[in-house]
């Protein structure tokens, strides 16, 4: 399942069931090629008043290694009990992030 942070715009892959109140999950929707061009304009406006950007971070691709220093980039202290296998370092970062 794919979740954005509705505050800082992170989008990430989880298993899991994100619960919080910044996260939303994101559903997939189709575009025509009209509804494209018609909101081609709008979001070149959107994007250029947002100070923040959007990040896709698929967490499940990434090795026990890469989770452990990701968390520590983003400042998240991983316990002893979050570091016993991959499922529990990213059910760690994902309640940490939300």
């Amino acid at each position: 399942m794919r979740y954005k942070n509705t505050q800082t715009g992170a989008i990430i892959d989880s298993p899991f069931k994100i619960h919080g109140e910044n996260w939303e999950e994101v559903k997939a929707k189709a575009t025509t090629e009209d509804d494209s061009s018609k909101n081609a304009d709008q979001k070149t406006d959107e994007n250029q008043n947002e100070e923040y950007f959007e990040e896709e971070i698929d967490l499940e691709s990434m090795t026990n290694k890469e989770l452990e220093k990701f968390a520590e980039e983003q400042g998240i202290k991983l316990t002893t009990e979050d570091k016993k296998n991959k499922d529990t370092r990213i059910a760690a970062i994902v309640k940490a992030i939300g």
